[in-house]
């Protein structure tokens, strides 16, 4: 349901003897307007591995993967019963660190990405070819190596899918890890703050952390994906009343062949910019009966 979430807490004080116990990167400013020594504090912890306390403002910032530090990794997927044992880890974990005790209630949240793994076998490159097809409202698409990477981006949010055993094949994870990973096409939602205070208006971490944002989100992603049906047998009734444009229809299947097979970004190497928008609009045009599509993806729980 989610990954990397990043989540503040305000009105927060940190005594900079525990802070200075786990060697933190510090930088120290001066205010001129109010003749105060501000000091920032950034924490690794192998478990929340980044912290960063501001003593001025007495804020605390916490940026942590959930399924990594419940699980230990993020190919297993966080449930909604997780979920407070997700709060209830981060707040014994800071406890540990700093003998504060910080309320759950306390945390708005900065980042939120939310996740789902759909398991779709050997065809993770098909579903990537055919997502790279998309276009989102108000977002660029943007292809990245072949079959394995697509994004949709502006400069608010980001809709990530790809192929998590491939990723994790090139980060060099444990063998165990790379074979849960194996058939997953990974999907990754950045929501953008706008998002997040539509669901929440103070963007509190209860609030948005949990099933409800998770399927207002993946909703919204989910229900914009067309999937064009893929060519299986065609009818000879049909080609024989429409043998006349029988050029035409070799014409389109060969190019929806080459869109099956290819993303746009690699057929408009192939194809010049012209030929390329009179391809997409003649096929457009002609209606060719289609059958044999991949299933839309969906959510069960």
């Amino acid at each position: 349901m989610f990954d990397t979430v990043q989540l503040r807490a305000r009105f927060i004080d940190l005594d900079s003897h525990y802070l200075n116990q786990h060697n933190p990167k510090s930088f120290t400013s001066y205010n001129s307007s109010t003749g105060e020594l501000r000091t920032t504090y950034k924490v690794y912890d192998e478990l929340l591995p980044y912290i960063t306390y501001y003593d001025g403002s007495h804020m605390l910032d916490v940026q942590v993967s959930i399924p990594k530090l419940l699980f230990g990794n993020n190919v297993q997927q966080v449930t909604e019963t997780d979920i407070p044992v997700f709060f209830d880890r981060l707040q014994e974990r800071l406890e540990q660190l700093f003998c504060v005790k910080i309320p759950h209630s306390s945390w708005t949240v900065i980042r939120c990405d939310v996740s789902w793994n759909f398991q779709v076998g050997n065809e993770v490159p098909k579903y990537v070819r055919l997502l790279s097809k998309q276009k989102f409202a108000f977002k660029s698409t943007i292809t990245y190596n072949q079959d394995q990477t697509v994004e949709y981006r502006n400069k608010s949010s980001r809709i990530i899918f790809y192929d998590k055993e491939a990723q994790l094949t090139k980060m060099k994870e444990p063998d165990y890890i790379i074979e849960q990973s194996r058939g997953l096409l990974r999907l990754e939602i950045k929501p953008s703050t706008n998002d997040m205070k539509k669901f929440s208006p103070t963007r509190l971490a209860v609030e948005l952390i949990g099933k409800p944002f998770f399927e207002y989100m993946t909703g919204k992603v989910l229900g914009e994906i067309e999937y064009p049906t893929e060519f299986d047998e065609l009818d000879l009734s049909w080609l024989l009343e429409n043998r006349v444009n029988i050029a035409q229809i070799e014409r389109m299947l060969g190019f929806q062949r080459l869109q099956e097979m290819f993303d746009e970004q690699t057929l408009r190497k192939i194809y010049t910019s012209s030929t390329y928008a009179n391809r997409k609009t003649e096929a457009k045009k002609m209606t060719i009966p289609r059958g044999n599509c991949l299933s839309p993806l969906t959510i069960s729980q």
